[in-house]
């Protein structure tokens, strides 16, 4: 039995939007990850969100070989809209993470405030605050 070509392009769109909607969640799920300090969840996130873009590229790529793929139905396009603002969403919340990491590890290292090598507190003139 042969399989009607409509319905194996049909099949594939159907997982290119269930891929496209499972990354917009692991975009979520990596954010309240983040949110909640949960290192461990963020990487899961992070190696299942690499394993869905793998996927999606793979099956756009066979799509868009196809010359009878026709116009892109409704629910794609919103899938495609929604995941591009949870990628802007995504991108700034880390290039912000990003920028407060930064921000501490200069304070951190240009603070005189620490320990000296005889393990006592060594006292500071200037507190985090005057230097934010």
């Amino acid at each position: 039995m042969t399989e009607d070509p409509k319905n194996g392009i049909a099949e594939r769109w159907l997982e290119y939007l269930r891929v496209v909607q499972s990354l917009s969640a692991e975009m979520n799920a990596a954010v309240s990850a983040l949110a909640g300090n949960d290192l461990g969840r963020f990487e899961s996130s992070v190696a299942e969100q690499e394993r869905l873009c793998e996927k999606a590229r793979w099956l756009s790529q066979s799509l868009h070989r196809n010359p009878q793929l026709g116009m892109l139905p409704k629910e794609f396009v919103a899938a495609g809209r929604e995941l591009c603002q949870q990628s802007r969403v995504y991108s700034a919340v880390l290039a912000r993470g990003a920028q407060i990491c930064r921000a501490l590890l200069s304070l951190y290292q240009e603070s005189p405030r620490g320990y000296s090598p005889d393990s006592r507190m060594t006292s500071a003139t200037n507190t985090w605050s005057c230097e934010v």
